[in-house]
């Protein structure tokens, strides 16, 4: 059973092994990401001989630790200026430890600021590969220009220029005040280019600063990511008042509810919460991030594709990739359906729905071809389209019904509609060419006064009509459209099938 190591009201677990802090929600070779408890993660560098531990709680840092293996029962957890003896995860001793380096810091602080920082930027420099000019300008704005020696930029070359000097420069940092910063880059053609906006930061906000200058410069072009770097340009100073943390959630964010998943609408990945971790792969970003009510998000990032992964209490929820179709669109697809957002407000909604291969019919045994057809001719008169003629053939005989003989055409219409409704045509279709657009604007007023009328609907148009007749509805008739049956005219339909007319 896992034991705890009670730290600051904090329970640590007590043990080497990754795999045992609790639920394991990632692992890339040596680093893992673990859920412990409640809102707590671990993220974890594992090496040969010790493992790097950082503690998070609702996405805030609050221990980080190293834990050395001194053999397989035994190990020595440092957390500040303590360390922890572990034998057979039991705790057997507690050192505090004496840096050498409070010494020198008293010393530093002895000698002039002008000298210190001299000093500081010489330790900072490695065998001159690295060298840091100190340039101090009239106002209260410090400017450092380090030499890259025509290096392209990477990642890894800014985390490493940027944390040394910020080494050199946390301890201006107090209770009450806050560093305003400016990053330029000069290239080797003397092209100097700002990134982004000045930033003000807390002395917590150093991560979050290295991460908006790599997002910043990635969505430049490629000629600032490619070209070789003459130096870097830390223009800096400090300011009493303290600011916001950069690392907080995001309010005013739109958000798409999905099964009771509350989804954060933005195709920027910093925007699903704070920042954990951020490691670059060959080709993808990966972040792990922390929202609200503990949820922690795994998103893989290329250059238009995020894969989003959620976790709760250490088990993933739900999972979706988000394509970037322009700079202000991308689609959300979640299972089988697809989310269209464009400025993050969802503007079109799609699902793939699977249907079954047609198969093969058997042959009716009871195949019945009983039909009538039914046509309408018409005639305008005052820009009105008035029947005056009907013709029915039930493929013995046919008949025509001529308006000449009638009163008008509702009596025209009635009478051959009335000729087809007996006992001999029970369970007859009757076709009617066009009927959906055409002859059934004629013939429904007409059909709902002397049958049970129950017409099937398509797009808003009639496309067949059961009729029930007689003393007790026992007798039926199905008019249909033959045109979505054969899609051609009456004309063409007879040349084609060489009917004579």
């Amino acid at each position: 059973m896992l034991k705890f190591q009670n730290y600051k009201k904090y329970k640590l677990p007590i043990t080497i092994n990754p795999l045992n802090y609790g639920k394991l929600i990632y692992q890339n070779i040596n680093f893992y990401v673990v859920f412990i408890n409640n809102r707590n993660l671990a993220l974890i560098d594992q090496y040969d001989l010790y493992n790097q531990v950082k503690i998070y709680t609702n996405g805030e840092l609050n221990f980080e630790y190293k834990d050395h293996k001194i053999d397989d029962s035994t190990f020595i957890r440092s957390i500040e200026d303590s360390k922890f003896t572990y034998k057979n995860n039991k705790l057997i001793s507690i050192n505090k430890i004496i840096l050498a380096i409070i010494t020198i810091t008293l010393i530093l602080f002895i000698i002039s600021s002008e000298n210190y920082l001299n000093l500081a930027m010489v330790v900072l420099s490695n065998k001159n590969i690295i060298k840091l000019r100190k340039v101090r300008s009239k106002n209260v704005w410090d400017t450092l220009v380090i030499d890259i020696n025509n290096k392209i930029f990477s990642r890894t070359l800014f985390e490493r220029i940027f944390n040394k000097f910020w080494k050199t420069i946390e301890n201006n940092f107090s209770s009450n005040n806050h560093m305003f910063i400016l990053f330029k880059v000069k290239y080797v053609n003397n092209e100097i280019s700002t990134i982004g906006k000045i930033q003000r930061l807390n002395k917590a906000d150093k991560d979050w600063y290295i991460n908006w200058i790599i997002n910043n410069l990635e969505f430049k072009s490629e000629y600032y990511n490619e070209t070789q770097i003459d130096s870097f340009i830390i223009s800096y100073g400090f300011k009493d008042g303290k600011i916001s943390d950069k690392n907080i959630i995001k309010t005013d964010l739109n958000y798409q509810n999905y099964k009771n998943n509350k989804l954060v609408i933005s195709f920027n990945p910093l925007d699903f919460g704070k920042i954990l971790n951020i490691t670059k792969l060959d080709n993808e970003t990966l972040y792990f991030l922390q929202g609200e009510n503990g949820l922690v998000i795994k998103i893989l990032n290329s250059e238009n594709e995020n894969s989003i992964e959620i976790f709760k209490l250490g088990d993933p929820i739900i999972k979706f990739e988000d394509l970037k179709l322009s700079e202000n669109k991308f689609v959300r697809i979640i299972d089988n359906k697809k989310f269209y957002f464009e400025n993050n407000q969802q503007i079109l909604f799609s699902k793939e729905n699977k249907s079954k291969f047609i198969s093969k019919l058997e042959k009716s045994k009871n195949l019945i071809n009983n039909f009538i057809t039914l046509d309408i001719e018409t005639y305008i008169k005052d820009n009105v389209l008035i029947p005056f003629c009907i013709s029915i053939y039930d493929g013995k005989e046919s008949y025509s019904y001529f308006i000449s003989d009638f009163k008008n055409s509702t009596e025209l219409i009635i009478t051959a509609l009335r000729s087809i409704m007996i006992r001999k045509y029970n369970g007859f279709n009757v076709y009617i060419h066009n009927m959906a657009k055409f002859d059934i604007i004629f013939l429904l007023k007409h059909l709902v006064k002397i049958a049970d009328v129950q017409p099937v609907i398509h797009n808003g148009r009639i496309i067949s009509i059961n009729l029930n007749f007689g003393k007790d509805l026992e007798y039926r008739l199905q008019f249909k459209d033959s045109y979505l049956i054969l899609l051609s005219s009456l004309s063409k339909l007879t040349n084609g099938f060489r009917v004579e007319t």
